[in-house]
């Protein structure tokens, strides 16, 4: 048997790990991409899977974005949902969509303390936490670290109508800085046109 063939049988063989680590959003599941050929290239019934995943987040709200794993024992597999990211938790208590492009944009949104301590009870919960025992006073610094990090400023209190008018002036300025972004991109293809 020659060295080609040789390697050509090794290259055919394809590991596919016990485990798919990725993040779904609830109830969102489809038998397209991403996660259906995914499943599909191990020999999974999809069909099942999404059945299954949607099953499971019927009660959580629609679109939140939940790391999933999917362990594999053959034909055969279980889902695990953990919690939500962090970030995604801190970014739905400050009602923003998306953390800070920069730090001359800081902040971008606002959550007391009171928000911080309930994701750290909620993210204390998890069981890779769990096995940690990490204590609820470093959990609250490193969500306090990471609202920071996504341009989220923690506070003791806030006034829900003086937020709601930062955040619509925080809106205003973010389709401001997208029209200019368009524009410029229009200008630059202009005037690559231009050149040729």
């Amino acid at each position: 048997m020659s060295k080609v063939t040789r390697a050509s049988k090794q290259v055919k063989k394809v590991f596919h790990p016990s485990v798919i680590r990725t993040t779904m959003k609830a109830g969102g599941a489809s038998t397209g991409p991403p996660i259906g050929p995914t499943i599909g290239q191990r020999g999974l019934p999809i069909v099942k899977f999404v059945e299954d995943f949607n099953n499971l987040t019927k009660d959580i709200k629609p679109g939140t974005p939940i790391p999933t794993r999917i362990h594999v024992d053959g034909k055969k597999f279980t889902i695990q949902l953990l919690e939500p990211e962090s970030s995604y938790l801190i970014m739905q208590a400050a009602g923003i969509s998306k953390g800070s492009r920069s730090m001359k944009d800081f902040p971008v949104g606002k959550i007391t303390h009171k928000h911080i301590y309930e994701i750290a009870k909620v993210k204390l919960e998890q069981e890779n936490v769990k096995i940690r025992n990490m204590p609820l006073k470093e959990m609250c610094e490193l969500l306090a670290e990471q609202a920071y990090r996504l341009g989220v400023d923690v506070v003791r209190n806030i006034d829900p109508e003086e937020y709601d008018a930062f955040l619509t002036s925080k809106e205003e300025e973010e389709a401001e800085f997208q029209r200019k972004k368009e524009e410029d991109a229009l200008a630059k293809r202009k005037k690559m046109i231009g050149k040729e």
